[in-house]
């Protein structure tokens, strides 16, 4: 296969999937005697062996990919075959060829490979643990007056995932590595009112921007409601955009408000 810049780049998808139809001579899928058995290695070799194939994914295999065929996950990675039969492995590993669709390297001949979608990265983005935002108001002790300016402030808790924090996990053989943005928050005053979506995190008294005033007594239980984006890299690749978005409500804050009346008194 090579590229539009005429750069061979080793096997095509479709043909590191047609792998899984090849049989040993005398073999066939309707008479499987004996198989071929795959391992993609990736290409950073040594250490990387057939019996230890993913032992380092280094720089080359991931760029090499990103740079010639950027429509693949990659990493590059060296497709090795041996054959088999019902006694266990009758030939050492040789060489097949390079590819960049090493999600699409089969198991065995009759097997063919599960690679990994978009649609599993966006199932893996909306299982991730968000970090629920918490919201932080000013004055701190959960009571404020009718008519006074009440500070709110974005915090996020060391539980979960926040913006910027990754999260890691294995699909299908590779690893894949989520990290959170933020896209906005809604601050949900509890009063019928909200403040948002934006991106600002609020703050205190004075420099705080995320403010609102109470025009009755009440007691109410304010939150912040936000919006994540999200990227994705997979095997050490660079980071891309992940489709779609997650909307996490927080944790609501109790807060009193309450009416104050002016009295005179005689001296």
């Amino acid at each position: 296969m090579e590229n539009n810049d005429g750069v061979s780049v080793g096997f095509s998808q479709e043909q590191t999937q047609a792998l899984a139809s090849s049989y040993p001579p005398g073999a066939t899928a309707e008479s499987p005697d004996s198989w071929y058995e795959y391992v993609a290695v990736i290409d950073c070799r040594p250490p990387n062996t057939p019996e230890q194939p993913r032992l380092e994914i280094c720089g080359f295999a991931v760029s090499y990919c990103e740079e010639n065929v950027p429509d693949s996950y990659g990493p590059r990675s060296w497709i090795y075959r041996r054959t088999a039969d019902g006694s266990g492995p009758t030939s050492a590993w040789a060489e097949v060829a390079p590819t960049c669709y090493t999600d699409s390297v089969p198991v065995r001949s009759g097997e063919p490979s599960v690679a990994l979608t978009e649609a599993m990265i966006i199932e893996q983005f909306h299982r991730t643990d968000f970090a629920l935002p918490q919201l932080v108001v000013q004055p701190p002790d959960g009571r404020t007056l009718v008519n006074l300016p009440v500070f709110f402030e974005l915090g996020w808790p060391e539980a979960g995932y926040g913006p910027d924090e990754i999260d890691t996990t294995t699909i299908v053989g590779h690893e894949v590595r989520i990290r959170p943005t933020l896209v906005g928050a809604t601050y949900v005053t509890g009063d019928g009112a909200a403040i948002g979506p934006t991106t600002s995190l609020g703050g205190g008294y004075p420099d705080g921007d995320i403010t609102h005033e109470y025009t009755g007594a009440a007691d109410l239980s304010p939150y912040i409601s936000v919006e994540y984006g999200g990227q994705v890299s997979v095997d050490g690749g660079s980071w891309r955009p992940i489709p779609g978005t997650a909307t996490i409500d927080g944790p609501g804050t109790p807060l009193q408000v309450l009416t104050s009346t002016n009295r005179l008194y005689d001296n």
